[in-house]
């Protein structure tokens, strides 16, 4: 399909007056990729300070339309996200296809299977397997991409240090470098949710939820907690992604836990 009559602009965007064009060989790009949307975050190594952040939502979903069509649209006009100078790339995949399997359990030659007893059916031939190695915890992150993502993002960064991540690894290690105290981080998609829960160093929780009310949310969130035997004054909850102080969800959420904020 021709990129052009995608017509995709950003629906958010901020940038540091810090952010100079020129000297993208000393920028790290990190690209989150869901379903139904893209964004990015120029990172300054120096300082891991975030310079430039800007966000894409995706129409809805065309058979005849993949996520690289979206990107190709996206890129095809943009200043300098497909440039090949930058220090390092970062790919965040953020979709319901991981698992996470104990380091001492994983063997390589099984990662496909792993992958395939989780989702409850066989991978299909437009995935890609992936892994990513908590060592500190001792658990191995097994998910999937698209393969043509993959192969689009390949062809349009060659001989650039590009690295992959799963969404819930990103979550997970925010999570344990920020907080020592019992925190359950929550990013929110469109009508999704990821949930991380971290405690003095250790993993408690990582989930990914499909929701349609802040009902649905908050009893999942809830029910979670009730299994680990966690009461709501005993946990710290960070919010982030599709949500405000001031939807539904967020009201609902402060309805039931005393402790509930934004985190950027």
């Amino acid at each position: 399909m021709p990129t052009a009559i995608l017509h995709i602009q950003p629906v958010a965007k901020t940038e540091s007056p810090r952010f100079d064009i020129e000297k993208l060989n000393q920028y790290t790009l990190s690209c989150e990729i869901s379903e139904s949307s893209f964004s990015y975050k120029i990172i300054e190594p120096l300082d891991n300070e975030v310079i430039v952040t800007e966000k894409y939502e995706f129409p809805s979903q065309k058979e005849a339309v993949s996520i690289s069509d979206y990107l190709s649209s996206i890129y095809e006009t943009h200043d300098f996200l497909k440039s090949l100078k930058w220090k390092s790339i970062e790919i965040i995949i953020d979709n319901q296809s991981f698992t996470l399997i104990p380091l001492d359990l994983f063997k390589k030659e099984y990662t496909n299977r792993y992958l395939q007893l989780a989702k409850g059916q066989q991978l299909t031939d437009s995935e890609e397997v992936h892994t990513y190695t908590h060592k500190d915890l001792g658990i191995v992150n097994v998910y999937s991409s698209n393969r043509d993502l993959y192969n689009w993002l390949s062809d349009t960064y060659p001989f650039v240090d590009m690295s992959f991540k799963h969404k819930t690894s990103q979550l997970i290690e925010f999570g344990l470098f920020t907080s020592k105290a019992q925190t359950a981080f929550l990013h929110f998609g469109n009508q999704y949710f990821t949930m991380v829960i971290t405690a003095n160093g250790t993993l408690k929780f990582c989930n990914r939820f499909a929701y349609k009310t802040p009902q649905d949310l908050v009893y999942y969130l809830l029910f979670t907690m009730n299994e680990l035997e966690i009461e709501p004054d005993e946990i710290i909850l960070r919010v982030n992604g599709n949500i405000t102080e001031q939807s539904e969800d967020f009201e609902l959420l402060n309805q039931y836990l005393p402790n509930v904020k934004i985190s950027l």
